[in-house]
């Protein structure tokens, strides 16, 4: 078997170092080279893949031991071993890494009593270890210290079924067979191209007439389309994955760069509560869902909406006229043409998504009228995918807090400790003195929230942590950093000539298992 299967992608990457990831893009395409002891297969499970079984814990908790496959070699023919688990340790719990340390900086220690087994003591139990070590760097990919500059983070040397032969910025990413992959004959395929694409529309007319064999990042408003092009050899497989389209927040003024607590500079509208609540009640999501996206999804009304820790929470009300009051008792007034003002200053703010993803632009064109219904002025100011994803170092403006609302998708895995560690604990805000490190944009600060996330990572109690989560998404939805617009589904197009297409609702998408695919003639 051979042959090349071109994906297509409307965002690029901007590095496929997952240390240094910020996009779902990046870690699905990195993926293809880069895999873990332990990854989410398809079925939403947790499976060994370079340990030869999910790993054992001690009766307290402390102490986890994995034994690695044997034989296993990187792309570069370089041997894996426990050294190159404990370099990955070291290079995520550095400054320069932007990767969620959740779980990783509770090892007190990772020994090699052999190259092939793995002892990591914790200082306390963490209840997630499953989800550490989802990605394994080679101790050849550099010095921790430049980590930011490798060669690497273009071109990952890993033990993945395929490697990087070439990435044209702006076009394609080509991905060859990896000769040292460990199942003789595999993988079937001879290349993997990512094609990057102006607009998930154009992929959908690639997808159709067969000049692509895949597409990445459809939403719930194609399944129509989808539907129409079964005749042309179209289908798709999709995953649960507890993510939500939602709006982010700033509480930070947006003129200061990076500030480590939203107090000492407050966005001059955001921060104040009142205007977020009413922002939120002059959203009419169903009508969203109803009209963009066919009712095919749920209104968002959690950041924890499936799995085993799903938390459900009420519905936010949507009722203009009561978020017109809510302005009117903030201090915000009417102004001549509609739009609301104060000492001064005019309601308005900018919005910001990714450029070239019609259903987000649709999106913010709805929400620019509810907004402008309630006295409110949404100003739309899109970027490129990596221009908004883009990282502390490249002054990513979500890192560096230049923004007022951003528009995207992002949730918790299967477990949700690291995404509610990075997205709302007070220690994961980037600044200047953590180098950007963390996904917490909001600026968003709660010391009971905090409590309650560094609490529940210790408890190995399903129920226990369940609640401790629960009233983590209570206090969110009270603080409102962040509004869920509705809940997402993982969707990827493929060819049905493509054999054993399947997609992953943890970090390889639609990576998962490229190994097995194969073209039927």
């Amino acid at each position: 078997m051979c042959g090349t299967l071109i994906v297509g992608s409307p965002q690029e990457p901007g590095t496929l170092n997952p240390l240094l990831a910020s996009a779902s893009i990046e870690d699905a395409i990195s993926s293809l080279s880069i895999e873990g002891l332990v990854q989410v297969n398809e079925k939403g499970e947790y499976q060994a893949v370079l340990a030869e079984a999910l790993p054992t814990v001690s009766a307290d908790g402390l102490v986890v031991t994995y034994k690695l496959l044997p034989g296993v070699k990187f792309s570069d023919g370089s041997d894996f071993t426990c050294a190159d688990v404990k370099f990955t340790l070291d290079a995520t719990l550095s400054d320069l890494s932007q990767a969620s340390t959740s779980g990783y900086g509770d090892i007190d220690s990772l020994e090699c009593p052999d190259d092939l087994t793995v002892v990591a003591t914790f200082a306390q139990a963490y209840a997630p270890y499953l989800r550490l070590f989802s990605y394994i760097l080679p101790d050849t990919a550099g010095e921790i210290a430049a980590l930011d500059t490798w060669e690497y983070n273009r071109q990952p040397i890993g033990t993945g079924p395929f490697m990087v032969q070439e990435w044209a910025a702006g076009d394609a990413i080509t991905l060859v067979r990896n000769p040292n992959y460990r199942v003789a004959g595999q993988p079937y395929l001879d290349s993997v191209i990512i094609k990057i694409l102006p607009s998930r529309e154009v992929g959908m007319q690639l997808l159709g007439t067969g000049e692509i064999g895949a597409l990445w990042d459809l939403t719930e408003a194609d399944f129509g389309a989808l539907a129409q092009m079964k005749e042309q050899g179209v289908a798709y497989v999709a995953a649960v994955t507890g993510e939500n389209e939602l709006l982010v927040l700033n509480f930070a003024d947006p003129a200061v760069d990076a500030p480590a607590d939203p107090a000492s500079a407050p966005h001059p509208i955001l921060s104040d509560l009142a205007v977020r609540q009413a922002l939120q009640m002059g959203i009419d999501k169903q009508k969203i869902v109803d009209a963009l996206l066919s009712g095919n999804v749920r209104v968002g009304t959690t950041v924890l909406p499936t799995g085993e820790f799903a938390c459900q929470q009420p519905a936010s009300v949507f009722d203009a006229e009561q978020a017109k009051d809510l302005l009117e008792s903030a201090g915000w007034l009417p102004g001549a043409d509609g739009i609301r003002e104060k000492d001064g200053k005019r309601l308005s703010l900018k919005i910001a998504t990714t450029t070239g993803n019609q259903l987000r632009e649709q999106t913010e064109q709805v929400l620019v009228e509810m907004m402008r219904n309630i006295g409110v002025e949404f100003v739309i100011d899109n970027v490129p995918s990596d221009v908004l994803f883009a990282g502390w170092d490249s002054a990513g403006m979500r890192k560096h807090g230049a923004f007022d609302v951003l528009l995207y998708t992002t949730g918790p895995g299967i477990d949700p400790d690291s995404h509610l560690f990075g997205n709302y604990h007070s220690a994961r805000i980037p600044t200047a003195e953590n180098e950007g490190t963390g996904n917490n944009y909001s600026r968003y600060i709660n010391a009971e929230v905090d409590a309650a996330i560094d609490a529940a990572a210790g408890i190995t109690d399903v129920a226990q942590r369940k609640e401790l989560y629960c009233k983590v998404a209570a206090q969110i939805n009270s603080d409102i950093p962040r509004i869920y617009l509705y809940e997402r589904l993982l969707i990827t197009g493929y060819r049905t000539n493509i054999q054993n297409f399947v997609v992953s609702p943890g970090a390889s998408d639609f990576a998962w298992g490229a190994q097995n695919w194969w073209l039927k003639p």
